[in-house]
């Protein structure tokens, strides 16, 4: 079965290693999802996240002479880095705000700055 980059395969993971999970594909042929494609987060232990014998569904990143590069992580919206915990803190939308936010934070550095300036002396 001809695959192309995008298509959503669903298929059983036939062995996992140190680096990624081979999973078996339904309409044949073998692809591999990279741990780097298994979760946004960081995996120390693979095993902790997929085993021989699971049904897994993918999104196809890449093929390649054959090779079926699959991602698990493709479709998903990435999460933010961190949450913003008041609205201080959230980053403005538009340039007005934008330049008033990059105003305040400026003149409260330089303020801190001269405050330890004078400390010194």
């Amino acid at each position: 079965m001809p695959y192309s980059v995008g298509d959503s395969v669903t298929g059983t993971v036939t062995g996992v290693t140190a680096y990624g999970a081979f999973v078996g594909l339904e309409g044949g042929g073998t692809g591999m999802i990279h741990i780097s494609k298994l979760s946004d987060s960081f995996i120390s232990d693979i095993n902790s996240v997929i085993k021989k014998g699971d049904t897994v569904t993918a999104r196809i990143i890449s093929v390649d002479n054959g090779r079926i590069a699959l991602s698990m992580i493709a479709d998903k919206p990435k999460k933010p880095k961190y949450e913003h915990t008041n609205q201080r803190d959230r980053e403005p939308t538009d340039f007005e705000s934008m330049l008033s936010h990059f105003k305040s934070a400026s003149d409260e550095k330089l303020a801190r700055l001269n405050r330890d300036k004078k400390r010194r002396r």
